[in-house]
């Protein structure tokens, strides 16, 4: 809706963008009422929606959620979560793109498995890079199940190494079995999944390893206005009024990356369409539901260490402005229902996962008659991670829902570890792109302004008698309000206009009727 509004008033400007948006709004959501909708069924008391505008409720708060009594409460309830999620990340309308075209180079050949660079565009300019992972061997088309691995907030996450007391820590606890995977456990993730015959895609997050167009101060650390940043009704960066107002974040990028990555996979000629799962901890476990949630494409999903009732994720690139209005990460991952959705916990804010939010989950699977197909894999004994015991879950996830056939529990080998110099996607022949900083931000977003303004423009001149093509540009405008507002919208009585006679010149030159012929208000050019 953001998006819509400032499209709609600052396409033309002044009169004809102006009675585009009054006529949208009128026609589709008269305020008859001053009550604003109901309350959801997910506010802490009956009194929620009144006093929203009183209790703040910050990253650390309490996020319930509370199953709708019939699967067609819950079916209505997703199909506007869905939309709040897209129109909140700036997904809304979706952003018009070429068809993926990646540059897939540098293979190195391991034990079973093979690993290559990757880079293609998300938006325009904007390069998504990451590590392409397979089996060795040939492969029939559309043979091949597909991981999507994204990382969370660990140091060089595609180049992580671990320190040598952490590994030493790690394999006395008995939270890793190898060196290698105790200094990488990205990376062990990604070749024991490959050795089990997936195709495998681990990129980065904005900022990280390869993805410095928009560097890691801007992606994760934003605290204060950088030199150089600007925000202007022209010209802006993230993080700006304008920015905000057209839903444009650092969340909505990297949730569109993981969507785009989607595309990337099903462009691979192996890659079984019907076979395709998301998984990644902590920010990487963000990404993991979201995407799940909104891409009915993604067929299992195992978001590690992070969805739960209280913190809902504490970076930047895990919020964005209306996100999480009435609404909470338990809520936003119950969408990818009734889908296999795997979940793991540890010492952090996911330890009381077994008695507040996994519960409700399985309820929510209950109303499709699918209580087994979510499935809570605890290591509250362990720190925040994704260690070997919660990695083998994941392989035991992935094997059954995808018949890989593989004896379970599913160990992992040792590999040999590579490093930057190895996995780094930009070479003397791929050199890494010139556009980056403040300045390609805002070229980035004006662009991203330009798809949503082409759009969103309502009906023209040509037609102005076609009342079905004005019914759906009104349509979209009221659920944009909708989802802006968190709540439904009252009803509208019919409206009409009727000039006034000319020759009272104390009017302006129109007046609002409402269907009874009495004036409700006046629009003054």
């Amino acid at each position: 809706m953001r998006s819509i509004l400032f499209a709609s008033w600052g396409r033309t400007g002044g009169r004809s963008a102006l009675h585009g948006l009054l006529a949208g709004l009128l026609a589709g959501c008269m305020w008859t009422s001053a009550t604003i909708g109901r309350a959801t069924d997910h506010a802490a008391s009956s009194d929620r929606e009144t006093d929203r505008l009183a209790t703040l409720i910050d990253l650390d708060g309490h996020f319930p959620f509370q199953v709708p009594p019939t699967l067609e409460a819950w079916q209505d309830r997703a199909d506007k979560l869905r939309w709040q999620l897209r129109l909140h990340l700036g997904l809304e309308p979706w952003p018009q793109l070429a068809p993926v075209n990646p540059t897939i180079h540098g293979r190195i050949e391991m034990d079973g498995y093979s690993v290559e660079k990757v880079y293609f565009e998300s938006l325009p300019g904007l390069m998504v890079t990451g590590n392409l992972y397979r089996p060795l061997g040939p492969a029939a088309p559309q043979s091949r199940p597909a991981i999507l691995a994204p990382h969370g907030h660990w140091p060089e996450a595609r180049f992580y190494r671990e320190s040598d007391s952490g590994v030493r820590r790690a394999l006395a606890t008995g939270g890793e079995r190898f060196e290698s995977s105790a200094q990488n456990f990205i990376q062990a993730r990604c070749v024991q999944l490959a050795r089990m015959g997936c195709v495998v895609f681990h990129w980065d997050m904005i900022g990280y390893c390869d993805s410095l167009q928009l560097d890691m101060l801007r992606g994760h650390s934003f605290a204060k206005p950088a030199e150089g940043e600007r925000s202007s009704p022209e010209s802006w960066n993230l993080y700006s009024s304008q920015a905000e107002g057209h839903g444009q974040s650092i969340m909505g990028l990297q949730t569109l990356h993981s969507l785009r990555s989607v595309d990337f996979v099903l462009s691979l000629p192996e890659v079984d369409p019907k076979r395709i799962a998301i998984s990644g901890a902590s920010g990487g476990g963000t990404q993991s539901f979201l995407a799940a949630a909104l891409d009915p494409r993604i067929a299992v999903a195992f978001p590690a260490v992070m969805v739960s009732t209280e913190m809902q994720g504490g970076c930047v690139c895990e919020n964005c402005s209306g996100l999480r209005v009435f609404s909470g990460n338990i809520e936003l991952a119950a969408l990818i229902a009734p889908r296999p959705l795997g979940l793991t916990t540890a010492d952090d804010w996911t330890r009381n996962m077994a008695r507040d939010g996994f519960p409700e989950l399985k309820q929510l699977y209950g109303l499709f008659g699918q209580p087994d197909m979510v499935q809570l894999f605890r290591g509250e004994q362990f720190p925040h991670n994704f260690n070997h015991l919660s990695r083998v879950a994941l392989y035991g996830w992935v094997n059954r829902h995808f018949d890989l056939g593989e004896p379970e529990p599913v160990l992992e080998r040792d590999f040999q570890l590579l490093g930057r110099d190895q996995l780094s996607v930009w070479d003397n022949e791929h050199p890494a792109p010139s556009q980056r900083g403040l300045e390609f931000e805002r070229q980035l977003l004006a662009a991203w302004k330009a798809d949503i303004e082409q759009q969103l423009a309502p009906p023209g001149k040509a037609a102005a008698g076609d009342a079905s093509q004005w019914g759906r540009w009104r349509g979209r405008l009221q659920a944009a309000w909708t989802g802006l507002l968190a709540t439904a919208l009252p009803v509208a009585e019919p409206i009409r206009c009727q000039p006034l006679p000319s020759a009272r010149s104390d009017l302006p030159d129109w007046q609002l009727l409402s269907s009874s012929g009495l004036p409700v208000g006046q629009l003054r050019w």
